[in-house]
């Protein structure tokens, strides 16, 4: 018998992979990238989800009396059964379509309009509301996963940008921190009246791609290189697909990588080739990534990080023996989408572990002290929170804005405390009661704060 020359493949390997996607996903480190497929619910069975694309070519074949199925906005309108004069009408048609209930979620400032052609898929807003996805890419002209954004985060917390193959109309993001206010960018347009602004056929296609090439959004495709990429929904052709990911990732070995949710065969090896995971069903995909979530927050005890992390929004610093009401605090924030740093061990104080908590403090958004009676009792001990606060007024010194956000226990007497007198100057009108406080005010505060920088 001939020596054994491949190992057979690790049985571990597809855990590792779901381990390293909850990972990054616990870290705020994926981005959705997606596609039509799941995007709307269906009107009589709100429970199950369609392609909105293809209920559009449906409906225009059905209007010009076309019976035969297309799969593509191409296989109809170049059809001998189309009309050939009305071609190029197609993108007004669309965009007629969908202009009243557009005009009506911008004017009205409403996350779904009510008369709207769709409605956004259960599926669609479960993967949204998994914690952590800020940042969404959709490869659709349809307005759906902007509804489903605005419905999770507010209509005025989401940011909409746009690349519809005009150099004067392209957006980019400003910085790499910036894709962490909420965002839904379109990759291939977004509907509208205007003829080749979006994707909508085969050659509008090409257009976007050689675009796309020459003059993508610098900044966001070099933030999309480090980040892990979730693709679902894309059942486009073997070679759009690995443009879109070659497009996002530059160079095929960069790491991290991502998931590719239901490719065809020739792509599935594509994406073995390069190390990719790869998964069927998006439901699944969905229904074990809430799962692992769920198990890993409460293997946790339901700390999400127990050592700091960079690039949040908002870093908690109090005293230990406030960690219960403060935990509370930690649950208003993160339910509405923020990222939280929040220490709930008692860790260390040693050189290394200061050098973290600085970097953590100065790559946060926002800075918030809880003030307690606790502090004021523990005013002749040395604890971490006075050294956290002492790097936040520096840094607070460098900005043209509020930084630090203190909240103060009922009753906390903030001018004659025993704290630095350069936090004084960060007065707040913010209390809590120490029984049954409420923090939701005060986290609506914060929301609509780092939403409006």
């Amino acid at each position: 018998m001939a020596k054994t020359i491949f190992p057979p493949t690790r049985k571990g390997e597809n855990n590792r992979q779901w381990d390293e996607l909850i990972e990054k996903i616990t870290q705020g480190e994926v981005i959705p990238v997606i596609g039509p497929e799941f995007l709307a619910c269906d009107f009589d069975n709100p429970e199950k989800w369609v392609n909105p694309h293809q209920v559009l070519i449906d409906q225009l074949a059905e209007s010009k009396g076309i019976s035969a199925r297309y799969h593509s906005f191409s296989e109809l309108l170049y059809d001998d059964l189309f009309p050939a004069r009305e071609r190029d009408d197609i993108y007004d048609m669309l965009g007629l379509a969908f202009e009243n209930e557009i005009k009506e979620a911008e004017n009205q400032e409403c996350a779904v309009p009510k008369d709207c052609i769709f409605q956004p898929s259960s599926l669609l807003l479960r993967l949204l509301r998994i914690c952590k996805f800020r940042f969404v890419i959709t490869t659709s002209f349809t307005p759906l996963v902007e509804y489903a954004m605005k419905e999770i985060y507010g209509a005025k917390g989401v940011r909409v940008m746009n690349y519809c193959n005009n150099p004067s109309g392209n957006q980019d993001v400003d910085t790499i921190d910036d894709i962490q206010k909420p965002t839904v960018y379109y990759m291939f347009g977004k509907v509208c009246r205007n003829s080749k602004r979006y994707v909508v056929n085969d050659s509008d296609m090409l257009a976007f791609c050689r675009s796309w090439l020459s003059s993508a959004p610098s900044t966001l495709v070099n933030v999309l290189k480090g980040k892990y990429l979730l693709i679902l929904g894309n059942n486009y052709s073997d070679w759009l697909c690995r443009f879109i990911w070659f497009s996002m990732k530059t160079e095929l070995d960069v790491k991290p990588k991502g998931m590719m949710v239901n490719p065809d065969e020739s792509l599935l090896q594509f994406m073995k080739r390069i190390d990719a995971f790869t998964q069927k069903d998006p439901k699944a995909v969905i229904d074990k990534i809430e799962k692992l979530i769920a198990e890993k927050l409460k293997s946790q005890k339901n700390i999400t990080y127990q050592n700091p992390e960079l690039n949040t929004d908002v870093f908690l610093s109090y005293s230990r023996r406030d960690s219960d009401l403060v935990h509370k605090l930690y649950r208003q924030l993160t339910d509405k989408g923020l990222r939280v740093w929040y220490d709930s061990e008692n860790l260390s104080a040693g050189d290394r572990f200061m050098d973290v908590i600085r970097q953590s403090i100065r790559k946060t958004r926002l800075f918030i002290p809880i003030l307690s009676h606790h502090i004021e009792e523990e005013k002749n001990d040395s604890h971490i929170y006075r050294t956290e606060w002492e790097v936040a007024m520096d840094i607070a010194s460098t900005y043209g804005r509020n930084f630090i956000f203190p909240i103060c226990e009922e009753g906390f007497d903030f001018d004659n405390a025993n704290i630095h007198e350069k936090l004084k100057e960060y007065h707040t009108n913010d209390f809590y009661q120490r029984e049954n406080p409420d923090f939701s005010k005060f986290a609506e505060k914060v929301y609509n704060y780092l939403m409006a920088l």
